[in-house]
């Protein structure tokens, strides 16, 4: 009895140590302790931590409860839920078929990280999923062709969008496909100052369709989220948002912290997911001074080789483009003296008519020649056929006799040819006759 205590205690530990994960580094923990008591942590695939919350209702998405604010940063997503200082400004959203709502970990700041719809009644957003990478010099590029479907974004006519209780109003969901079809994507996402900005759709589109007063607000970072701004910001004209760097965030990652290994992989290809390594460039901590004295000696480096070799490569072009200009110079001067030539010989044979007579005496005679080089060569294929008629007819007829008609036929055939042909050498005689006589 007790060993079958002892084999039930040890299948029951290595189911629990199956679905748990005591030690995983990886995530910030200041997005392990401020996520934790709304939802849970899951590796969904190896080295792979993502979030889901609990506690939400089936229609719920992200960027549906809260409000859009126009800043120095652009558009400002202010979240009426507990979790939004973090989830709306870092990391990506995606929503898996087994799963639901998984927000994947990222460590750059944006005021939101969007996509958007619009036309001339209706403006639209979504979440941007996993396979968007920001970079400083393009933006917002793509690993993979993903499209977001139609019925996870929210759209809202133009005299809404700036309402704080924006989510009364938007479309039903029968109503999606309709306005999705009609509208037309957007993002613009840019890098000032050591900022990500999020642009979307212009200001002044919004504006002037809206009919609504948007004044721009300037967005004060925090370290601590307990002091972020807290009930009506009608009357307020700066908005706070916990920020910390990408330096700050790796440093306090966690090594100890308890995930639930998923039962299944997600359906979201991990192996292009990519992250945007965008880097505080006004902070510097002292843990840092070394790495960043390795990296400018680094950089250094890396700019002479690159300049020895353009020197070497300006060489070889400067000594190929030589080579090629003497080439090209002497067939200019080739054709030069040609041309010349040609020029000389034609004014002497306008300046002499005697020239031109012999010219044409010369023509005439060559083709003269050709003329009989050409009957020469069909008499003699006349006489191969011959030969080879006479081999097939000793082949059929074996004993040797002649038939008279057979050679009779022969005599008849080769005296018309000879005929043809003193009549084509006459004719050609007497015209050229005529053409002295006149």
């Amino acid at each position: 009895m007790k060993k079958l205590i002892i084999v039930f205690v040890l299948i029951f530990w290595g189911f629990v140590g199956v679905n748990e994960i005591t030690a995983h580094p990886g995530v910030s923990g200041y997005f392990y302790t401020g996520l934790s008591p709304y939802g849970s942590w899951i590796e969904i695939d190896y080295g792979v931590v993502v979030w889901r919350p609990t506690n939400i209702r089936m229609d719920w998405s992200p960027y549906r409860d809260g409000r859009w604010i126009w800043t120095s940063d652009g558009w400002y997503w202010q979240s009426y839920e507990p979790f939004g200082y973090i989830t709306y400004h870092y990391g990506r959203w995606y929503f898996d078929d087994y799963y639901g709502w998984l927000w994947f970990p990222e460590y750059d700041w944006a005021p939101a990280w969007v996509e958007w719809r619009y036309d001339n009644d209706y403006i639209g957003w979504a979440p941007l999923h996993p396979y968007a990478v920001f970079s400083i010099s393009v933006g917002i590029y793509f690993t993979q062709t993903y499209y977001t479907p139609y019925y996870h974004w929210n759209f809202v006519t133009y005299n809404h969008f700036y309402d704080p209780y924006v989510y009364n109003h938007y479309v039903a969901p029968r109503y999606k496909y309709r306005v999705y079809s009609k509208t037309r994507y957007r993002n613009n996402y840019v890098y000032r100052n050591g900022r990500i900005r999020n642009y979307g759709v212009d200001v002044k589109i919004v504006r002037n369709r809206g009919g609504q007063n948007i004044r721009q607000r300037d967005v004060l970072r925090v370290s601590n989220h307990r002091s972020l701004n807290n009930g009506s910001l009608n009357n307020i004209s700066q908005i706070r948002t916990f920020y910390k760097s990408r330096d700050e965030l790796v440093r306090n990652e966690v090594k100890n912290m308890k995930i639930k290994r998923g039962n299944r992989k997600s359906s979201l290809d991990v192996s292009l997911i990519k992250t945007s390594k965008i880097r505080d460039r006004n902070i510097i901590s002292p843990t840092n001074k070394n790495r960043t004295k390795k990296i400018k000696t680094r950089e250094v480096e890396k700019y002479s080789d690159n300049k020895v070799r353009k020197t070497k490569t300006n060489k070889e072009r400067k000594i190929k483009i030589s080579v090629d200009r003497k080439k090209s110079g002497r067939n200019m001067m080739m054709q030069q003296n040609r041309n010349v030539k040609k020029k000389k010989e034609t004014n002497e044979f306008k300046k002499n008519p005697a020239l031109n007579k012999n010219n044409e005496n010369r023509v005439q005679s060559n083709n003269r020649q050709k003329k009989e080089v050409m009957v020469n060569r069909n008499i003699d294929r006349k006489v191969k056929t011959e030969a080879n008629n006479q081999k097939r007819v000793k082949i059929n007829n074996p004993s040797g006799k002649r038939n008279k008609s057979f050679v009779q036929t022969k005599r008849i055939a080769d005296n018309n040819n000879r005929v043809k042909v003193k009549t084509k050498s006459n004719t050609g005689k007497n015209k050229k006759r005529d053409k002295s006589r006149g």
